[in-house]
């Protein structure tokens, strides 16, 4: 316990060094918390209880093309599938072009069989089956745009030339993921009515009687319509989606990357700001040892407080990425509440930062105090735009409703923070706190850092 304390009283003896250690380590946790959480969402993208058993008939030679809607019966009448359905994507937006999120016009018959991890009320779910006009829409979508059922909604036609106009009939829930509650679904008969009745889709969806007909599916399919007009490509649910951020190039590399590249600066910082701590106290060494500390207490004060410092930053980054990207949004009173809040804090810790930059300037003459005032006010307004900036530009984001609106930080990612600071407060340390204890009480009091 007596060296417990000691670390929390040494941890506080050089306030400044301290706060800008733990915020150094927790802005760079926060981006590593952030960017894996972007690759957990990539690797789990389209990922559903019932995906396993669905498959995605598209053209062969584009995602962009279109096949007849015959093909249907064809896909229907082979073994192994039990429910297929024609889906495409409407690519439409809502009022303002910023207003972007995923829209399909889908054949309604069978949908709820398919799409079964979706939880729609029965009543809810015959009304938007008996209405030509109505939509089929996400929770989380319904509260990001403050929608009710009855609702009248206009699409505005990006990739085909027709705006489409909607009344909310039904609300689903997602059983396995409520970030995927950010669809909308029409009836594709009112979408191929507006193109002039062109019988034509983007997609089939199929899903099997059995996960072990999917493979044979892809074969069946592909074989059904090759050496045809408009040949096809079957794959998995899971591979289709996947096909979407391979547009991006290999951008999980690219982010394992940037992980690393944030791990080995903080790891850097980390160790300079140690190195210079232990330095600074390689004297106190000389006087724990005559005090009766041994070797090992006093190695274990100083990597304690490494580790101390870098779990506190790493704490601060890791529920700081949980609570932004994990619970809040910016058009909820909540998000709003914890926007405001978010943004002072950052003002206050600029301001704070700012003061104790000055802390060993001399103060005595009032133009002096008045000036270290002045900046510490500058900082912290300049704090402030920061952290509203920050927020604002997240909630953007957020409210973009792509294949990466509302990803979470999960526990494991948190947990993956933490251990990645604990480490790095622990290699920063371990050296120069190992060559320090071992020095002889004679030549500890001698040194001169």
């Amino acid at each position: 316990m007596k060296i417990i304390r000691l670390i929390l009283k040494n941890t506080a003896r050089n306030p400044r060094r301290t706060v800008l250690t733990v915020l150094s380590i927790g802005v760079s946790i926060f981006l590593v918390s952030t960017l894996q959480a972007v690759l957990h969402n990539l690797d789990n993208l389209g990922m559903s209880n019932s995906s396993n058993l669905r498959v995605v008939v598209h053209r062969a030679t584009s995602m962009t093309e279109t096949m007849p809607i015959s093909y249907k019966q064809r896909i229907a009448e082979l073994p192994g599938v039990k429910y297929v359905e024609c889906m495409d994507w409407f690519g439409g937006y809502y009022a303002d072009p910023s207003n972007f999120f995923a829209n399909f016009a889908t054949e309604v018959d069978d949908f709820e069989k398919i799409a079964d991890e979706l939880t729609i009320p029965p009543d809810q779910l015959a009304a938007w089956k008996r209405e030509r006009v109505a939509a089929l829409v996400g929770n989380k979508l319904m509260e990001t745009y403050h929608w009710k059922l009855g609702d009248r909604v206009t699409l505005k036609g990006t990739i085909y030339p027709v705006d489409l106009e909607f009344i909310i009939r039904a609300v689903y829930t997602d059983t396995d993921d409520a970030a995927l509650e950010r669809s909308m679904y029409f009836h594709w008969e009112y979408f191929d009515e507006s193109l002039g009745r062109p019988g034509r889709t983007g997609s089939f969806y199929v899903k099997a009687a059995t996960p072990q007909d999917v493979p044979r599916l892809a074969e069946r399919i592909d074989g059904l319509f090759r050496n045809t007009g408009a040949e096809t490509k079957t794959e998995a649910e899971k591979a289709f989606n996947l096909g979407f951020v391979s547009m991006l190039g290999n951008i999980k590399l690219l982010l394992n990357v940037i992980c690393l590249a944030v791990v080995f600066t903080i790891l850097l910082v980390a160790g300079n700001t140690m190195a210079m701590s232990v330095r600074e106290r390689t004297g106190e060494v000389g006087v724990l040892k005559t005090l009766g500390f041994r070797r090992n207490a006093i190695l274990y004060l100083m990597v304690g407080e490494s580790a101390a410092i870098a779990l506190l930053g790493g704490l601060l980054g890791a529920v700081g990425a949980k609570t932004t990207y994990g619970f809040i949004h910016i058009t909820s009173t909540k998000g709003v509440t914890f926007g405001i809040l978010y943004a002072l804090g950052v003002a206050l810790l600029a301001a704070y930062g700012t003061w104790m930059l000055f802390a060993g300037a001399s103060t005595a003459r009032a133009w002096m105090k008045a000036t270290r005032i002045v900046v510490t006010l500058a900082g912290g307004l300049a704090g402030l735009a920061a952290g509203l900036g920050f927020y604002m530009a997240t909630g953007y984001v957020m409210n973009q409703s792509g294949f990466l609106a509302d990803f979470g930080v999960n526990y494991g990612t948190m947990a993956l923070g933490l251990g990645i600071s604990a480490a790095v407060g622990l290699v920063s340390a371990l050296l120069p706190s190992l060559r320090a204890s071992r020095m002889s009480i004679a030549e500890a009091l001698r040194y001169v850092g």
